[in-house]
Order: structure tokens, then sequence, then C-alpha cells
């Protein structure tokens, strides 16, 4: 299966969304104009803006860190993301959670999660309602994450169960201070599929074509009743936290260099294929630009929480 045009300009749009969005983030964030804790997915834009072609609006969404871009991908709230980030009542979370507790219940996306490796868990149930109605789940996380009991957990289930999941790594070497061959024995983590008779793929997570090939072919499959998979996309990432790059500056630089930069990689692909016109390109990245300016104003200009407000929506009132 390949994408259409309009795959194509929406994967692209959707990209640019996500990094410009999540490098104003930063700037407010060292401005001190917002505040907390923030993992941006800066390299990895790739992943987000192609599954959101390869998923339905019936299909369950879940992320741990780095789950802004999926929260864009998906279409939640543009918003309602802005008011979480400068801690309002119109925010996500009601200006709670922060950027790593990102929800749009109506979109059936958990987009956050500060608990390592908890999505993979949370997929697992999320799984067992899909497959009551007849819809899908994407899971996904960071490799450092599948050394946890969950990722193992959660695949030996959905095997067992056989539930409707397509699992994605966004695999970016960079776990904590340590790269992946410090912590794992397999050379790439597609292969744990074999050990829950599932099918794993392992492709490059910087080329929107290679994913949504993959990807769809997974998810055709489990929607046909087929096993779950696992999908392993290799990209990179420019930042851990706003104020943490854990990478050398030569490495993130090289991240950032034409051929290897997911964006640049696909706005040149684009144009070579007569997808995109410079024209065409100019008029999307003024929309995105534009959007990105609301949605700061947005949050600026939202009504702040009371503290007495502070423990609403935490616990339940009591039946009397």
């Amino acid at each position: 299966m390949q994408l259409s045009k309009e795959q194509k300009l929406a994967i692209y749009e959707t990209m640019l969304l996500i990094r410009e969005s999540e490098l104003k983030m930063m700037e407010l964030y060292k401005r001190g104009e917002i505040e907390g804790h923030m993992l941006p997915c800066l390299g990895q834009e790739a992943i987000p803006a192609t599954l959101a072609q390869v998923y339905d609006d019936k299909d369950y969404l879940i992320t741990g860190h780095r789950g802004g871009g999926h929260y864009f991908a998906r279409g939640c709230d543009y918003n309602a993301f802005w008011g979480e980030m400068f801690g309002r009542v119109t925010g996500a979370t009601r200006g709670r959670g922060g950027q790593i507790h990102l929800m749009d219940i109506s979109k059936k996306a958990l987009t956050g999660n500060a608990i390592v490796g908890a999505q993979w868990g949370i997929a697992a149930g999320a799984g067992f309602v899909a497959k009551r109605d007849g819809a899908a789940c994407v899971c996904v996380g960071g490799e450092g994450s599948t050394n946890r009991g969950t990722f193992h957990e959660s695949m030996n289930l959905a095997a067992v169960q056989n539930l409707p999941i397509l699992y994605v790594i966004e695999f970016n070497n960079r776990q904590m201070w340590n790269d992946c061959t410090q912590t794992t024995a397999v050379d790439r983590l597609s292969k744990r599929a074999l050990a829950y008779d599932m099918q794993g793929a392992t492709v490059d997570g910087n080329d929107p074509d290679a994913i949504f090939e993959k990807a769809s072919e997974f998810m055709d499959g489990i929607r046909a009743g087929g096993r779950p998979c696992l999908l392993e996309c290799i990209t990179n990432k420019w930042t851990d936290s706003v104020n943490s790059a854990r990478n050398t500056p030569e490495a993130i630089e090289g991240f950032k260099q034409p051929d290897v930069d997911a964006i640049y990689r696909y706005e040149t692909k684009l144009k070579e294929q007569g997808v995109l016109t410079d024209g065409l390109d100019t008029q999307i990245k003024e929309r995105v630009h534009q959007k990105v300016m609301d949605g700061v104003e947005f949050g600026r200009n939202s009504e702040k929480p009371e503290p007495t407000e502070g423990m609403d929506q935490v616990y339940s009132q009591p039946v009397v």
C-alpha cells in the first residue's frame, strides 16, 4: 500500500506542526513563561505523523514519554495543549498534568505517561476493549521502556488473547545515559516479536513511506483477525528534555543535517515527486505558523485555576 498525494501532504504538514509547536514550547520554557517537565520528540516527527494515516478514529492510541507529537498527529484539541502548557483550566487535563500527561478522551488518545513502560500495560487493557468493539490499538514507546516487565507482560497477554494491538518502538538509542548495546542483548528489538509468535519488523523511522508501508500491512492483518505485531522505527532525538540533551553536541548537529532530518528529507522527496511546490510549501508553513501563534495566545490568555480547585477531579465525592 502506498500513500496518496493528500496523505503525503498531511504527513508533511503534521511533521511541521509538531516541530514548530515543540520548538515554541522550549522557547517559552527557557523564557520562563511556562514551567514543568517536558519531553519533546524533536527529530522523531515522522513516526507520529505517519501513524496517523494508519489508525482510524475508532482505534485507541497510547504513548509513554515524548507523546506530544502523537497528540498533535491524532488531531487532539490543539488549543488544549497550550492551555495545559500555561497551566490553565482550558488545558487537556485542566492544567494539572503538563506536557507528559496529555490526553483527549474524545479521540481515544492517552498520549503521555510519566511512568517508564506504563503505556504497554495500559495498551493491553485497551486491546481488550478494542477487540470487543471491532477496533484496534496502537501503542508507542521508546526502546528503553522495552526492558521493563510491563512490555513483556503486555506482549505475552496480547499474544495469548490475540489482541488487536500494533506495538511501535521509537528507537533513538539513548536510554538515559546509555546506548542500547549496554542494556539489550539483541541487535534489533523487532526480534523480540518472535518470543511471542508475532510478526516483527524494523524500518527507517525518519522515512514516512517506509513506516506507512509496514505499519499499514501490519494493521491490515490485525484488523483481519491476525496476530498483534511489533514495529521498530529507527530514529533520533535532538534533546531529552527542554534543558538536557544527553547526546553530544556533535551528534545532535548530525541529526539536524538535511540528509538525516526527517522533515528536510521528506520536503525534498515531495518536491522531487511533484507533490509539493514551493508555493504550496510556503502556504503550508504559514498555516502551521499561524496555528502555533494562535494556540500560544489562547493558552496565555486562558483563565487560571483557583487554588480552591486544587483537589477537584482528584478524588470522587463520597456517596452519602
